[in-house]
């Protein structure tokens, strides 16, 4: 049924494209991902590998893919859009015994030398495509630079009165992302001590899943804030459903992003484009992103000291924090939009058929 499925787009002219999410959970990496499928469907035939559908996008199995590329017989070349170790050694696979035409662009947002394994597996892609001038340099031959973008009316449409344990407060800071070092929550919760003591309307939210590795991780910062009297004005909130995503940001004044390391960083323009002021290190995309005193601010990687003094201006008055939130949406909505990271894409893919003398449909 699915090879008949594409037998019927042969006839109308459009590519197949496959995007692949095999990660045992949902990450940034398949937010980025899932975010794109429904634009990348009106332009090509796609097929979507993963264990959970995308709403309505059905996810298939690898082995599904295997069986359609063995037996590939149409007039273009197929092409994978991976991001992962684990998606470049399986296309390769395919690649090697069973498609000898099929493509493989690989997405890289790493901000630091790959390991070898790596490297090798990237030596082998037909076109690699980097999330940032930053993550550019540290790869050989990159065909394009294509920053990963938000669906500003997934965010902007989604308005909601409803209620949070926090909502009572009248300045809100956030975090969101997994508790873990990495992600600086512990830089966030240092900042918070002294904070919050000084700022008595205000709360924090903490926003992401706390894996069992990290469970003794978040209990010391829980056992920082008892000491500090500010326990009752910090909100631990588990990992959220992407759909649920556009109101919590909308509940929050100021999102922290204090990473020690990040490859691109979706959460400073998910932030910004639901009207959030943003606090972030410079690390990831983040540079990028951000113009300090314009329409956020940049801390060095580590120091709560820079993060706390950030805060303080800021949240001077309400009108800065409001100055803050304005510039940030004009930022997303003139550089990181989704329609500009599918129009960055398609550009590789279309390359990649044109060289073989085939017009894209």
């Amino acid at each position: 049924m699915y090879f008949e499925a594409m037998r019927h787009m042969e006839n109308s002219k459009k590519r197949v494209l496959i995007l692949s999410d095999l990660h045992h959970r949902i990450s940034g990496v398949s937010s980025s991902i899932r975010s794109l499928l429904p634009r990348m469907q009106e332009h090509y035939q796609l097929s979507f590998i993963a264990k959970k559908d995308a709403g309505k996008i059905k996810a298939i199995s690898l082995l599904a893919v295997a069986k359609t590329l063995k037996n590939w017989s149409f007039s273009y070349d197929p092409i994978w859009h991976v991001r992962r170790n684990n998606e470049m050694a399986w296309g390769l696979l395919m690649r090697y015994f069973l498609c000898r035409r099929l493509k493989l662009v690989f997405t890289s947002a790493a901000i630091r030398s790959h390991s070898a394994w790596p490297r090798l597996l990237i030596s082998k892609m037909d076109a690699v495509v980097a999330t940032s001038t930053k993550a550019a340099a540290f790869i050989p031959n990159v065909s394009s630079v294509v920053p990963h973008g938000v669906d500003i009316g997934r965010f902007q449409s989604i308005h909601s009165s409803q209620d949070y344990e926090w909502s009572e407060f009248q300045l809100v800071i956030g975090i969101v992302g997994r508790v873990r070092p990495e992600k600086g929550t512990d830089i966030f919760s240092e900042a918070l001590c002294q904070f919050l003591k000084e700022s008595p309307n205000a709360c924090a939210v903490i926003v992401g899943k706390t894996t069992r590795k990290f469970t003794s991780f978040l209990e010391a910062m829980k056992t920082n804030w008892y000491k500090n009297g500010i326990e009752d004005r910090i909100f631990v909130v588990d990992e959220v459903p992407i759909d649920k995503m556009p109101l919590i940001y909308q509940s929050i004044d100021v999102v922290c992003c204090p990473a020690r390391y990040e490859g691109f960083g979706l959460v400073p323009i998910e932030a910004m484009v639901s009207g959030t002021a943003v606090i972030a290190s410079r690390t990831g995309a983040y540079s990028d992103m951000i113009i300090s005193g314009s329409n956020g601010e940049l801390i060095d990687c580590g120091s709560h000291q820079q993060l706390l003094e950030k805060l303080r201006l800021v949240t001077n008055t309400r009108a800065t924090i409001e100055r803050y939130k304005s510039e940030g949406m004009k930022i997303v909505q003139n550089n990181y939009t989704l329609e500009k990271e599918v129009d960055g894409n398609r550009k590789v893919y279309e390359q990649l058929w044109n060289s073989n003398g085939i017009e894209n449909g």
